[in-house]
């Protein structure tokens, strides 16, 4: 077993895309649902938070990077067409990641709409 950072993982990646999501989805319910109000203190904590995290892998990469003297890029290795092999595990992890919050919402949306129907 290894040790990552904290939300580097599958859960983290999920986060950091739902946080990027939520102004999108805050704007698309307010202009379209007259009765929604515009939650801006929950949009603006969580894109603080996201933020926070990704600001917090930069510093633990110049960290780790001036306290080794070694560089911790990704290594490229290029294959077909020059795309860099070693960004498939993260391609992929975020590409189902995306998947998966598309089917939530598009769940969520039908169960809406199946609560207006039955009332």
């Amino acid at each position: 077993m290894n040790v990552g950072l904290p939300g580097a993982g599958i859960g983290g990646l999920y986060y950091l895309i739902c946080a990027a999501v939520i102004p999108f989805k805050e704007l698309y319910l307010t202009l379209t649902n007259t009765e929604h109000r515009f939650r801006y203190r929950l949009v603006l904590t969580q894109l603080g938070i996201a933020s926070t995290i990704i600001f917090g892998f930069i510093l633990i990469y110049q960290l780790v990077n001036r306290l080794f003297d070694t560089d911790v890029s990704v290594p490229i290795s290029t294959q077909t067409n020059g795309f860099a092999v070693s960004l498939y595990p993260i391609i992929i992890s975020l590409a189902l990641l995306l998947v998966i919050l598309i089917i939530v919402e598009l769940c969520a949306f039908i169960q809406k709409k199946k609560r207006r129907f039955k009332k």
